[in-house]
């Protein structure tokens, strides 16, 4: 576990500020998981708060509380923050998401969250094996309802999933004067029967989406493998790796402003900004079996000069530059952040 961070009692969380009105949960076990959620959802004793659900290191069934990892609240006041990778007693923040994990056991969706007003946050999670009739095998976002607070999906990996509808892998929506943040994610090997395997991101404002890989995602016939982005007025994407996903590799609904990303095939609208466009083989270093770093030689390594300083690390914990140039994709594979490009980690 690389950098973790320590956690002193009524420490604030990093994405709330100040959190009067809170309450965090230390969750080891798929039925504690389920008792937080539904304790921070409409009904629950804590439905009105700023709710911290920290989740151990460690595998989460569904198939553990016979249903889905649920979570809905109309309340003005709350918000909720899911973060991944805590030790056992929630301590210590580690920065990997691989740690911790999400399993629909290939029975069920895995996550499903909605707010109609308070902010979303989830980090450092896996999310796999979902399999559902439902939008986004593994997870829903905001996916019902017309308002909805900010959504951040940061650090994730969102892998193997399957719907029999739309958005394989993932769906997520924000409302009104609110954004999305997709940042740091990988998002491989899930399908959808009737389209965008990846999953879709949509929003009544920005958009952004960095940092990420995207690959090996599947629909049938001419439908979207991979990723779909409606952002109003834009979809923001820089520094992410879109390929080898069925048919389209990335599809705009709307207007995007584009900064070094590595696009197999690109469908819907132009965007108005494309800076640095990629269209080459990343040179993943096992991509059958799993492993989407990038390899020895990558086209992707050292070669963007947009710096995002919104997001410390990359989906391993290891830092992102914020001087010089840094890598395409969610593993920075770049010994030396400013000037001198190796790979690492191989």
């Amino acid at each position: 576990m690389k950098n973790a961070i320590a956690f002193a009692a009524g420490v604030v969380a990093a994405g709330f500020g100040v959190r009067a009105g809170a309450s965090d949960f230390c969750v080891t076990t798929s039925t504690e998981l389920r008792a937080a959620l539904a304790a921070s959802s409409d009904g629950g004793a804590n439905q009105d708060e700023l709710n911290w659900i920290k989740v151990a290191t460690g595998t989460y069934l569904t198939s553990d509380v016979h249903d889905r990892f649920f979570y809905v609240n109309t309340s003005a006041t709350s918000r909720l923050q899911i973060w991944g990778d805590f030790n056992s007693d929630c301590s210590q923040l580690g920065e990997e998401s691989s740690q911790t994990i999400l399993d629909g056991g290939g029975s069920t969706q895995v996550l499903v969250v909605r707010s109609a007003h308070g902010e979303i946050d989830l980090l450092n999670l896996t999310l796999q094996n979902g399999n559902t009739t439902q939008p986004g095998g593994g997870l829903a976002v905001n996916e019902t309802g017309s308002t909805s607070g900010d959504v951040l999906l940061r650090n994730l990996i969102i892998r193997n999933n399957h719907t029999s509808v739309f958005d394989g892998g993932f769906r997520a929506f924000a409302y009104g004067a609110h954004v999305i943040y997709f940042d740091n994610n990988l998002v491989v090997g899930n399908s959808a029967d009737q389209g965008e395997g990846a999953g879709e991101l949509s929003g009544d404002d920005h958009v952004y989406v960095r940092y990420d890989t995207v690959s090996m995602n599947t629909a049938p016939n001419s439908d979207i493998g991979g990723l779909f982005c409606s952002g109003t007025p834009v979809c923001e994407i820089a520094n992410d790796a879109f390929w080898q996903n069925a048919n389209t590799d990335l599809y705009l609904f709307s207007d995007a402003s584009m900064y070094f990303n590595d696009v197999g095939v690109l469908g819907g609208m132009s965007p108005s900004t494309n800076v640095g466009a990629i269209d080459t083989d990343p040179l993943f270093v096992d991509a059958a079996g799993g492993n989407f770093h990038l390899g020895n030689g990558s086209p992707l390594i050292g070669v963007s000069t947009y710096l995002y300083s919104g997001s410390d690390n990359d989906i391993e914990g290891h830092a992102l530059p914020l001087t010089g140039s840094t890598d395409v994709g969610a593993y920075m594979e770049t010994i030396f952040n400013d000037g001198f490009e190796a790979p690492s980690g191989l």
